[in-house]
This record gives structure tokens, C-alpha cells and sequence, in this order.
């Protein structure tokens, strides 16, 4: 069980680094080309293999381990929001 919630958060934190970085490289293409088609197909791709994972998560090992995995998730978000408020 230890070994799960290590997992969770381990990929939870990749998860929400690499979803932050796909984030960032949408938003530029919308702000380059100012099409959002691309920008809503990125979105929804992203929802859709981070829910994924976290359906894994919930079935493979207890279902809190998918909390685990979401919180961290959220976490290089949040570092970053903190980030651009204290630049502020």
C-alpha cells in the first residue's frame, strides 16, 4: 500500500509538471495564432489522460490513492500561481 501512495504521488507531481508545461505551450499558440480549436482539443486530450490515470489509481489500489494522485496533481499549478502573485 505504501508502494501505491508513493506511486500516486510520484505521478501525480510528473502528471501535473507535464500538464503545466502543455498548459503553457497551448496558451502560446493561442496567443500566436489566435485560434482555439487546437487550444480546446489540447484541453480536453489533457482532461482526458489525467482522468484516466487517476481512474487507475482508484482501481488498482484503495480509492483515496486517486486523491492523492490529484492533489499532486495541482500542486506545480499552485507553486506557480504563487509564483506569478508574489512577483506581483
Amino acid at each position: 500500500m505504501t508502494v501505491t501512495v508513493v506511486m500516486a504521488l510520484a505521478a501525480g507531481l510528473a502528471s501535473g509538471f507535464l500538464n503545466l508545461w502543455a498548459l503553457a505551450s497551448a496558451s502560446r499558440r493561442l496567443a500566436d495564432s489566435g485560434k482555439p480549436g487546437a487550444f480546446v482539443l489540447s484541453s480536453f486530450l489533457r482532461l482526458g489522460v489525467f482522468a484516466i490515470v487517476a481512474g487507475t489509481f482508484a482501481a488498482v489500489g484503495p480509492w483515496w490513492t486517486s486523491v492523492i494522485y490529484i492533489v499532486a496533481l495541482f500542486i506545480p499549478i499552485a507553486l506557480y500561481a504563487a509564483g506569478v502573485m508574489r512577483e506581483r
